[in-house]
């Protein structure tokens, strides 16, 4: 945990002590937020995913540098489709925002795109409160002093069970349903097969598409949502998916450390950049705090 305090630190020494950073811009890989970063002195990507419970390097980007780092042992992760065994390196080089810093423990997983260097999951989240303006695509850091986020909130979230991933309840038809907020997941919402039975969905003809894991690929059933509810807000028509019959897909399970157990609430699928490239989310990954707006009704 010694490199999380003394990122803390280093950030905002950055800005002077400031209890903010600028704004800062962001771009997008098919709906994925990812900030420009250089890892052993490379020019490449980080990708922000709330729904990922680890910071992590990706193999294809190691793979592409011929980079060695020290090995210190193994670490189980859960992925879309198995559990695998992956390696754990040390001291890794990495400058974002103005910082030099070197990230320790960080396991491997499996970007396609070997330009996208590392995953910043809930390591990076929980140090600041998190704002993301989606329609202007950019972002900024806040103290958690500064802002008390608890007082502003807006939507019913919290922090789940055994994960400690942040989870949010939205209205899906006019259910009522606890969901993984994932800034790692590109589409709209994405549910257990059972779950989609209660709305009919399973005795239509639906289109289908194939979600690709690390290794893998499985089909999904897509349909339209006539009503989602988020927060304060409606939308109309939103994408949502479900595994097709007999797929393996695990819904909630993306780039965890299978070591945690999940109980608490049950969470019913994945909500994702479709729902939330509309908004302006602040988010506190550390107490557990939420607020909702569009860009002119920011805090």
């Amino acid at each position: 945990m010694k490199y999380i305090t003394l990122l803390v630190g280093l950030l905002f020494n950055t800005f002077s002590h400031a209890a903010m950073t600028p704004w800062l811009d962001f771009t997008y890989q098919n709906g994925l937020i990812t900030i420009p970063v250089k890892v052993s002195g490379i020019d490449s990507y980080a990708v922000l995913d709330t729904g990922a419970n680890i910071n992590a390097i990706n193999e294809n980007f190691v793979a592409k540098h011929k980079l060695t780092y020290t090995h210190s042992g193994n670490m189980e992760l859960e992925g879309a489709f198995d559990t695998k065994r992956n390696k754990v390196y040390q001291k890794v080089p990495v400058s974002f925002f103005g910082i030099n810093t070197q990230l320790e423990d960080l396991p491997t997983i499996t970007l396609n795109n070997p330009d996208n260097a590392v995953l910043f999951g809930q390591g990076f989240f929980k140090l600041f409160n998190t704002q993301i303006d989606y329609p202007n695509q950019r972002m900024r850091l806040l103290t958690h002093d500064h802002l008390d986020l608890k007082k502003y909130e807006n939507i019913e979230f919290k922090l789940q069970k055994g994960f400690e991933r942040p989870i949010v309840k939205l209205e899906l038809e006019g259910d009522s349903v606890w969901m993984l907020l994932d800034t790692g997941y590109s589409g709209g919402i994405m549910i257990e097969r059972r779950f989609a039975k209660k709305f009919g969905w399973l005795e239509t003809q639906n289109q289908t598409a194939q979600f690709s894991g690390a290794n893998t690929s499985e089909k999904m059933e897509n349909v339209q949502a006539k009503e989602v509810k988020f927060g304060p807000y409606t939308l109309s028509n939103v994408h949502v998916a479900f595994p097709a019959k007999g797929s393996k897909v695990k819904i909630t399970s993306q780039y965890s450390h299978s070591s945690s157990h999940v109980k608490g609430v049950r969470v019913r699928g994945i909500v994702g950049y479709e729902v939330f490239k509309h908004f302006v989310m602040t988010m506190d990954l550390k107490s557990g705090n939420l607020h909702v707006g569009v860009p002119k009704e920011q805090l």
